[in-house]
């Protein structure tokens, strides 16, 4: 005669030879618990973590998720679609995630379980399938979507976007935004003299300088060409002025050089701030008219709907 137990070991032999990472719980109404049963070779090999390593479900997550805001994020995640099930016909529950491994390090999966489980009645397995690589390359891919390549900051594609969003959303206590578009003086004359490769690397110095004197709030994006735009979420235009004279502080102070010969190299500016339920493209052109003025009045210098400063005031 097979007994229970016999069955469930000769079941866990057969899971042991599944490629995909496998892991089998049985639920505990006592302690609300779930107790894990059992972890199969690729459950192991792959994640690291043995039974006596996560004897419980909440085990478990407190080791994959160590993040507590990813953890509640995860955990959130799971009730949710748990929630869902009442109305759909499966009881299959699948979700995304990323977990942190016994290696130390972090691998993306795609994990599967049937809450009514066929087995026996409170026992649930839960299959990982490892997409990591496929989940880094998307990410990856996304990255550079969103990317200028040379200077690594947001792209033009981009910085429309988030300026979309920010918009999308306004209560009545919504701060507005200003925006800043910088361009660098005198480029032209810069790659004539010293070549293109030496404007690459102005750009990307220009770029650098410019992200050290921002806020991790502040979006700092290249437009075009020598042109950045820069989004300051939350800012009127006087703190906006407060920020690019930081920049331009800094990068007087820079010297430039290309093949042992040393240059300054300056911007000109234009603020101006987000007007409520305008469109974000008429806040552009109206940046882009304040550095035009500027440029007019003879760069290197603030115009600020249309009040000009010059460096030193």
């Amino acid at each position: 005669m097979v007994t229970i137990k016999n069955k469930e070991t000769l079941f866990f032999q057969h899971l042991d030879f599944l490629p995909t990472p496998a892991l089998i719980g049985r639920e505990d109404k006592c302690n609300k618990r779930a107790k894990i049963l059992f972890v199969n070779k690729a459950f192991i090999n792959t994640i690291g973590y043995q039974v006596t390593d996560i004897p419980d479900h909440l085990s478990f997550i407190s080791r994959a998720y160590p993040d507590i805001n990813y953890r509640h994020e995860v955990i959130n995640s799971w009730s949710s679609r748990i929630s869902q099930l009442s109305r759909r016909k499966t009881s299959i529950i699948q979700l995304c995630s990323r977990v942190f491994c016994k290696d130390q390090q972090y691998r993306w999966f795609d994990i599967r379980t049937e809450l009514k489980s066929t087995i026996d009645k409170g026992v649930v397995i839960v299959l990982f399938n490892n997409i990591d690589k496929a989940k880094m390359e998307a990410l990856q891919y996304a990255k550079l979507s969103r990317t200028d390549p040379l200077t690594k900051l947001a792209n033009r594609r981009y910085i429309q976007h988030v300026l979309q969003q920010e918009t999308l959303h306004q209560p009545k206590d919504y701060q507005s935004f200003s925006l800043v578009m910088a361009d660098i003086d005198f480029f032209k004359t810069i790659n004539d003299r010293f070549g293109h490769s030496c404007g690459d690397y102005v750009i990307k110095t220009v770029a650098k300088i410019i992200t050290q004197n921002t806020r991790k709030i502040d979006v700092v994006a290249r437009w075009g060409g020598e042109e950045y735009l820069l989004l300051l979420p939350k800012t009127n235009t006087t703190e906006a002025r407060i920020v690019v004279k930081k920049i331009m502080k800094h990068l007087h102070e820079y010297h430039f050089i290309w093949e042992g010969k040393r240059f300054n190299v300056t911007l000109t500016y234009g603020i101006t701030q987000y007007r409520r339920a305008e469109e974000t493209n008429e806040t552009i052109k109206r940046a882009d008219l304040c550095l035009y003025q500027g440029k007019e009045q003879g760069r290197d210098c603030i115009v600020t709907d249309g009040v000009l400063e010059v460096w030193g005031d």
